[in-house]
């Protein structure tokens, strides 16, 4: 962080100092651990529950785009009209809220209650073994049987039974705990018939069949629905497929009310469909009472109290299911839900925030470097060769960032308008735009440079209007044209007797071909993007590399700006075109030439893709009379001029040579345009404005600013 301050912001070689004093410029060790103070205040890690986790770092969310902003506007008065509606809704719905709890009161009053049957006897057709348990659940165990049938013989003294419960219950004995007896990764039952005698206990012969009704379940599998235990179809029944691991039960309505002291009840499970899919532990109640459907289990024992006695929330859980019961309100809390979850997908971008320490750390001058070998104790401070800190800034990050800015400190200024100059004319009026010092370049101007940043300082700093200043400046509106008396006499421009003609930058030639073909999304902000690029470039790095998935739709040709930059696999055709790696701070590129680039223009993806879309935009120029005027025109579109009689004679010779090819071979034509929506008649004619189009977007002029 402090190299990267000093070079960015300093124009200084300072990460020299990281392990003795310059040699040359006025910078102590001292100095460098004093400025290395400001940044050593932040968390390297946190502790939580005992454990210590490397430290990421807090976030900040970045303003909404403008469209995000009236996007989020639009929702949110959408938002507030429904919930409108629903408090209107619901006052008009007040006046029948006392009488609907009247009547569940009295229905509570009748409301059902378990009553758990004692167990008799318990057999299994396929010979399984078992246990009573003293919660009189039956737990089945020993022999695995494919298919079974259990017959369970229970009794009680309970009347007016209106229905009963089978319960599929857990235990640690059984195959993943169960409830079922198939395989440990899916314990699951097949329980296809239900069948119950009762009668007074004087003897089997008494029993009659109980005619039963209205199965339900708390879950039932997609495709083995509870309704099938009742159906007599020997195909249907009742499972419990994924929800393994965990209870479950069915109930069943009788035709009428049954019990009474001393009856009897047996109760028959056919289990058929194979693998051992049985039930490992079962459990059988009786209800009595009458089903409520109105209310849910948990509001029972509110609606129990009187109304003095129950709490606000209590009351307030009863008023939501009131108003939970009424159609329009159900819509119009759902419509609300909707435009909410909209609303919460509009989220600010974030980004990584360092904080400081509540404790500031102590920081040490490290001899030679060495963090094992630290010295003295220093304070945050910056060097003395440099203007002092105002008096009344926080010894802090935020009292360096100030101090940087500050006027009186010009070097941040002159060493940030010399870094524009030199994007703008290809070299700094300081060459050395990373050092300012003793060992770099002296001004080519500077009474220029002194000018500029001042003039940066009094416009309130702003970027735009030095950028604006330079590029409408007389200077950098001069043709790049050399002639044999600038080229003998300032042969690298240094007096800037003619307009700057440098090769653009990586992100900018692909900006500029994506421009040239139509296809430059303008979209600000948002996630990074990855367009096309060949395969197999992240797939060599790292064992388990992360897959590079190529973005689709718009997002492919966004700005360079945007393109995803992984430090160990960076986009290859950026770097072969100079762009930095990213592993260190880097002020100043390269500008080389070799046959990788125009390889890169020719054969890359992205290019080809960039070049048919170029093509199908020549063919569909409107109002072009013929070849010659559509060649001029993808001409200018490419190299912003008008082209030559001899430049356009050439290109249109290679175009017929072209197109004679293509409609020769139509499978070489297909072999070039790949997939293509283009009608066949019609293919020769892209393929051939394809290779014209290659020819274009690799020409020097096309990548190159003059």
């Amino acid at each position: 962080r402090v190299n990267t301050t000093g070079t960015v912001w300093l124009g200084t070689t300072i990460s020299c100092v990281q392990c003795h004093s310059h040699k040359y410029d006025p910078f102590l060790q001292r100095e460098y651990y004093q400025l290395f103070a400001f940044f050593n205040n932040t968390p390297l890690e946190v502790e939580g529950n005992g454990v210590t986790y490397d430290f990421v770092g807090p976030t900040m969310d970045l303003p909404l785009s403008e469209d995000q902003q009236v996007q989020f506007a639009t929702l949110d008065a959408e938002r507030k009209s429904l919930e409108g509606q629903i408090v209107s809704r619901r006052e008009a719905l007040q006046a029948d809220r006392q009488a609907w709890e009247t009547e569940l009161v009295t229905a509570v009053a009748q409301a059902p209650h378990w009553h758990v049957l004692e167990v008799e006897s318990f057999s299994s057709l396929g010979g399984a073994s078992h246990e009573i348990l003293k919660d009189q659940s039956v737990l089945v165990s020993g022999k695995r049987p494919e298919r079974d049938t259990y017959t369970v013989t229970l009794r009680s003294d309970v009347e007016q039974i209106s229905g009963l419960k089978l319960e599929a219950l857990t235990h640690q004995s059984l195959p993943g705990n169960g409830p079922g007896r198939h395989v440990k990764e899916r314990p699951n039952f097949v329980l296809h018939e239900v069948r119950v005698q009762a009668g007074p206990a004087d003897g089997d012969s008494s029993l009659e069949s109980v005619d039963l009704h209205t199965p339900r379940a708390d879950f039932s599998q997609s495709n083995l629905k509870v309704a099938g235990i009742l159906d007599g179809d020997p195909a249907t029944g009742w499972a419990i497929n994924p929800q393994f691991g965990k209870p479950h039960f069915a109930t069943m309505l009788t035709e009428k009310k049954i019990g009474g002291p001393g009856w009897k009840f047996i109760v028959t499970l056919e289990q058929n469909y194979g693998g051992c899919r049985t039930i490992g532990r079962l459990r059988i109640s009786a209800m009595t009472g009458t089903p409520t459907t109105q209310v849910p289990d948990p509001l029972l024992a509110i609606l129990e109290k009187p109304v003095a006695k129950r709490s606000d929330g209590e009351q307030e859980k009863l008023d939501e299911h009131f108003f939970s019961l009424d159609a329009e309100i159900q819509s119009l809390v759902k419509q609300r839900d909707d435009v909410q979850k909209q609303l919460e997908s509009i989220k600010p971008i974030t980004t990584l925030v360092m904080i400081e320490q509540e404790q500031p750390r102590e920081t040490h001058l490290l001899r030679r470097g060495d963090f094992k070998d630290p010295q003295e104790q220093v304070q945050p401070g910056t060097p003395e060769s440099l203007p002092p800190m105002q008096e009344g800034l926080s010894a802090d990050r935020v009292g360096l960032a100030r101090w940087l800015a500050s006027r009186d400190n010009p070097l941040t200024a002159r060493v940030t308008v010399n870094r524009w100059w030199a994007d703008i004319f290809g070299r700094g009026i300081v060459a050395t735009e990373e050092d300012f010092g003793t060992q770099g370049d002296r001004p080519t101007h500077p009474d220029l440079l002194d000018w500029l940043a001042v003039e940066f300082m009094e416009q309130g700093w702003s970027m735009k209007h030095v950028h604006r200043l330079i590029v409408n400046s007389a200077t950098y509106q001069q043709s790049s044209r050399v002639s044999a008396i600038h080229l003998q006499q300032d042969p690298d421009n240094l007096l800037l007797g003619r307009g700057p003609r440098i090769r653009l930058s990586a992100e900018m030639i692909r900006d500029n071909a994506l421009e040239v073909s139509g296809l430059l999304s303008h979209k600000m902000g948002g996630p990074p993007v990855y367009p096309p690029q060949p395969d197999g470039i992240w797939r060599h790095v790292g064992r388990n590399a992360p897959k590079y998935n190529t973005s689709s739709g718009t997002d492919r040709f966004r700005r360079g700006i945007y393109v995803f930059w992984r430090r160990s696999a960076p986009y290859p055709s950026f770097t072969n075109f100079d762009a930095p790696d990213r592993a260190s701070c880097v002020v100043r590129r390269s500008r080389t030439n070799t046959p990788l680039q125009a390889l890169t223009l020719l054969n890359d993806p992205a290019y080809l893709e960039i070049a048919r879309h170029l093509a199908q935009r020549i063919l569909d120029l409107p109002g072009m009379a013929d070849d010659r005027q559509r060649m001029a025109q993808a001409f200018q579109l490419a190299v912003s001029r008008q082209a030559s009689a001899v430049e356009l004679d050439t290109l249109l010779e290679f175009y017929r040579t072209e197109l004679v090819r293509f409609q020769e071979n139509p499978k070489v034509t297909s072999e070039v345009l790949g997939t293509s929506t283009v009608a066949e008649s019609e293919q020769p004619w892209l393929a051939a404005w394809l290779s014209i189009a290659n020819i274009l977007l690799n020409l020097d002029e096309t990548i190159t600013k003059g």
